[in-house]
């Protein structure tokens, strides 16, 4: 089986979320889809919202990785410590070390949380630990290519 696991958030505003990642983490290959009138609808929002501000689906990529977001259009949503994204990079794959190192450095001169410092580990590579201005956590992780693979069978 093929299968790809997305990370999917929501947002209050994931307009402004959309631009919040593209300045910020330099997000690329943004793009934001509008609801339409009968998805308004179907979702029970007020037939005067304005739709061209409302996010159905959205996405961008953080160092090629994909992650998808919408407006909660379901409630309020709320950020939650249960879980965080980790963006995990090969150590010995310059190229990639060079832009997980200045993704970090990027972040930590805006306006996020640092948990963690890009450090080195006693097991190897290094890692760092940010909150973004949305409250999702990132783990940022450069590690033996061994400890790349789902499968170390």
């Amino acid at each position: 089986m093929q299968a790809k696991l997305i990370p999917y958030l929501e947002f209050e505003n994931a307009k402004e979320a959309l631009a919040y990642y593209q300045g910020v983490f330099g997000a690329t290959n943004v793009y934001r889809v509008s609801p339409t009138a009968d998805e308004a609808e179907q979702y029970g929002l007020e037939p005067t919202v304005d739709l061209d501000q409302l996010t159905m689906r959205g996405g961008f990529q953080v160092l090629g990785l994909d992650i998808q977001c919408a407006d909660a259009l379901m409630g309020q949503p709320t950020s939650s410590t249960l879980i965080s994204l980790m963006i995990v990079v090969d150590e010995d794959n310059s190229e990639d070390v060079k832009a997980l190192t200045a993704l970090y450095q990027r972040l930590v001169k805006s306006d996020v949380k640092v948990i963690s410092p890009f450090n080195s580990l006693s097991q190897g590579g290094k890692m760092g630990q940010i909150v973004d201005a949305y409250g999702i956590t990132w783990i940022l992780r450069e590690a033996p290519e061994t400890d790349l693979s789902v499968n170390n069978s």
